[in-house]
């Protein structure tokens, strides 16, 4: 959807400090599978939708108590930037049922990759049990990672993400995976073991160029830059009222 440039632009210098990041096992690829969800935007003016994977994001602070859900996806498939109230989405649950979409919060604009990432929050929590991951700013990525992919009718448990030295978008140098993109898997978290621990680090954003089936290059949103900062006013925005 977007244009990405290419540029002989050399990498910033990194953070001081690096996390230290491991292969996703088997069970946490099967936990984040039913952590998964779909998010449905009415095209204006159309009877039809975008339709994104989004995934469910886990509080540190709410606990168990919560008035709606935390889905983090792209803004390429909710649409309207910079209107927070997106009456026209739903999120499917994983258990099937429809969950209206009341807060949005992601940029004004999408003028790069950098600014395709949403937080939308649901009217109400989902019924029955429910799987949330925890996320993680990404920071200090050296070379490629070991990460996984889940979408929607879709799994990738052996990836690789990284830090690119010459794909410039908005000015930045952008991460890319090599977990294949496609139509519909806009939003699929990519899981990382950060420091031992199991956590969404980035969402795909599309392909590159052309088609990405699997070990192609294709786009990630890394958590960070203020995407962590939204996610933040997602889980106000979801916390009980006092």
């Amino acid at each position: 959807m977007c244009l990405f440039f290419v540029s002989a632009f050399v990498a910033a210098s990194a953070p001081a400090f690096a996390q230290v990041y491991g292969a996703v096992t088997g069970t946490d690829v099967s936990r984040a599978e039913s952590a998964m969800v779909s998010v449905y935007c009415r095209i204006p003016g159309t009877q039809r939708a975008w339709v994104s994977s989004g995934v469910v994001i886990q509080s540190d602070t709410t606990g168990d108590e919560r008035r709606g859900e935390v889905v983090i996806t792209t803004a390429h498939g909710v649409g309207h930037y910079g209107d927070d109230r997106h009456d026209e989405c739903f999120v499917e649950g994983p258990d099937g049922g429809h969950y209206r979409v009341i807060r949005t919060f992601n940029p004004p604009t999408l003028a790069s990759s950098w600014e395709d990432w949403a937080v939308v929050v649901t009217s109400r929590p989902f019924e029955g049990p429910a799987v949330r991951l925890p996320v993680r700013g990404i920071q200090g990525v050296e070379g490629d990672v070991p990460v996984a992919m889940v979408g929607r009718d879709f799994t990738n448990p052996q990836c690789r993400l990284s830090r690119s030295r010459r794909v410039n978008d908005g000015g930045r140098l952008v991460y890319t995976h090599t977990c294949g993109s496609r139509r519909g898997l806009s939003g699929a978290p990519i899981l990382a073991q950060v420091d031992g621990e199991m956590a969404v680090i980035a969402i795909n954003v599309g392909r590159l160029s052309g088609g990405a089936g699997p070990g192609q290059r294709a786009i990630a949103r890394g958590v960070g830059d203020g995407f962590d900062a939204m996610i933040q006013r997602g889980f106000e925005a979801s916390a009980p009222l006092r």
